[in-house]
């Protein structure tokens, strides 16, 4: 017999064994493959190349035309400080793919986690299989027209889904009489749509040139991507914390361990993804990754199941259950999610650009374009792995030290590594700064479920930790948003860096506050 939040359960115990671990493989293999959006900064370089035109200075086209070689495909800008600023800002255009993948991650997972903890944990975790799929595989196929086409009319079509939500929800609730003069309007909705797509086809889709190319890394590796991530991310966790409820901090951080270790992957020189981009193409690569995160996801998602449901309490749920609803109620989730937005902006603020960071240092301190690249993907690869160290670590020892006790820890150290990070200029320096960088912001990913289940409860985690999730997605915008503005603006990122560096030490004087705060309610709860 073994309790599961408010729930018993009973089975053999072998099998009971078996199952759990089949049920943490899984989740680890899941979250392996989706982790490998922290691998998105070694796609600018590349895409850059792929979508914008090569920017020239005016003496560089003169000296071209001197040699007779065509100069109408560049852009040409005054001078070599122009030339800088405009890479600049398309690799910031292109960042935004990430951005908007983060974002949608953490929308998407509101509904996620409701649906899993509904449904069980498999479904969703499909869905997520398939969207992400199908969103690489897409931008892999960039260079096919018709691709274009089909994303505009999917655009289209979404667009008319959520005017007929909005038309449901302000006039579904009207009789059939009063519905005679608006009961054609969903049709009018549809055919009004349908005509503006096709109009708005013919006129711009395939003829915007890197605009085009844009909107569809966005739509793909930023939409798509970051809706299949939503739906399949919760669901180990969630299953996790029921099979193994007295170590609810190790067991999040095993799971997601896997998610910090996905952008290693995306590292390696020989095996990994910037081998292949190297010897390939980037394009290319996107479809190999649609189908290896279609093949991969599924199959993890098999494995998952929550543990079965014998017997319930009289009482009914425990005190300490919170639905979604109730939960929005309570202070509590608000001092948890603003918590969640900073540990999670000062870490996607790095993840974002690490690799072109760590390159624009070591070449402002004389090293070689290539030595200076290559330090750029070895961060990318250590702030993987400690990221993933960080969620077993940090999992392991709010259970010994308690909750509190380590987010004020895990605070202050992040904010005292944003504070110095823009000053690092050697490779040692730069790859250690974004090791702890990357190993402060796994310990969230172990920390904040745990939090989540210990304030709200297990039953209906899914969806309360959705809800506290958005703050990730938000987070990933502002960080990513913040640290172009200053790059753009200053030349460097320290400043953005400062910011997170600030909200982080608010977050831990909110640590401490969270804890006074839960035990006056759970004072006034007993005295009730």
């Amino acid at each position: 017999m073994e309790n599961v939040g408010s729930v018993s359960i009973s089975r053999p115990v072998h099998l009971t064994r078996y199952t759990r671990y089949r049920v943490l493989a899984g989740a680890i293999l899941v979250q392996l493959i989706l982790g490998t959006v922290y691998g998105y900064s070694i796609f600018w370089t590349p895409l850059d190349a792929k979508v914008f035109p090569p920017v020239i200075t005016r003496s560089e086209r003169v000296k071209r035309i001197a040699r007779g070689e065509d100069v109408s495909g560049f852009t040409v800008v005054d001078n070599k400080e122009a030339a800088e600023k405009r890479l600049a800002q398309q690799q910031g255009y292109l960042k935004y793919a990430f951005s908007i993948c983060i974002l949608t991650f953490a929308v998407v997972m509101i509904i996620a986690g409701r649906i899993q903890d509904v449904k069980g944990p498999r479904l969703p975790a499909v869905i997520g299989a398939v969207l992400m799929g199908v969103g690489f595989i897409t931008a892999g196929l960039m260079n096919s027209p018709i691709v274009f086409y089909i994303a505009h009319a999917a655009f289209a079509g979404m667009v008319v889904i959520v005017l007929l939500m909005l038309y449901h929800a302000l006039f579904g609730h009207l009789d059939k009489e009063e519905r005679a003069i608006t009961r054609h309007v969903p049709n009018g909705i549809m055919a009004s749509v349908i005509v503006a797509a096709v109009v708005l086809g013919q006129q711009y889709v395939g003829k915007m040139g890197e605009w085009d190319k844009l909107f569809l890394l966005w739509g793909t590796v930023g939409f798509l991507a970051g809706a299949g991530i939503g739906f399949a991310y919760v669901c180990p966790i969630a299953a996790l914390v029921k099979w193994f409820p007295q170590h609810k901090g190790l067991v999040s951080g095993l799971a997601v361990a896997g998610f910090g270790f996905g952008a290693y992957l995306f590292k390696d020189e020989r095996f990994g993804a910037l081998g292949y981009i190297r010897e390939h193409d980037i394009t290319s690569f996107f479809v190999v990754h649609g189908v290896v995160c279609l093949v991969a996801v599924t199959l993890g998602a098999m494995m998952l199941c929550n543990p079965p449901v014998t017997d319930r309490p009289a009482s009914g749920v425990a005190p300490t259950e919170s639905t979604w609803q109730e939960t929005l109620k309570k202070p509590t989730f608000y001092m948890l999610w603003l918590m969640f937005f900073s540990g999670a902006m000062a870490g996607l603020m790095v993840i974002g650009i690490v690799s072109p960071f760590v390159t624009d240092q070591l070449l402002s301190a004389k090293l070689s374009a290539a030595e200076a690249t290559a330090a750029g993907a070895a961060a990318v690869g250590f702030l993987a792995i400690f990221n993933a160290l960080g969620r077993i670590v940090w999992g392991l020892v709010s259970d010994r030290i308690g909750r509190t006790a380590a987010f004020v820890a895990m605070f202050v150290l992040q904010a005292a590594t944003m504070f110095l990070l823009g000053t690092l200029d050697t490779r040692a320096a730069l790859c250690v700064g974004a090791s702890v960088v990357g190993f402060n912001f796994g310990g969230n990913f172990a920390l904040f479920p745990s939090a989540t289940a210990d304030l709200f409860g297990a039953k209906n985690l899914g969806a309360n930790y959705g809800w506290v999730f958005t703050s990730y997605g938000i987070a990933g915008v502002v960080g990513i948003v913040a640290g172009n503005a200053a790059k753009v603006t200053t030349g460097s990122y320290t400043a953005a860096f400062a910011i997170a560096g600030v909200l982080c030490l608010v977050s831990a004087g909110l640590a401490i506050g969270l804890r006074f705060v839960h035990q006056k309610s759970q004072a006034a709860l007993k005295a009730i």
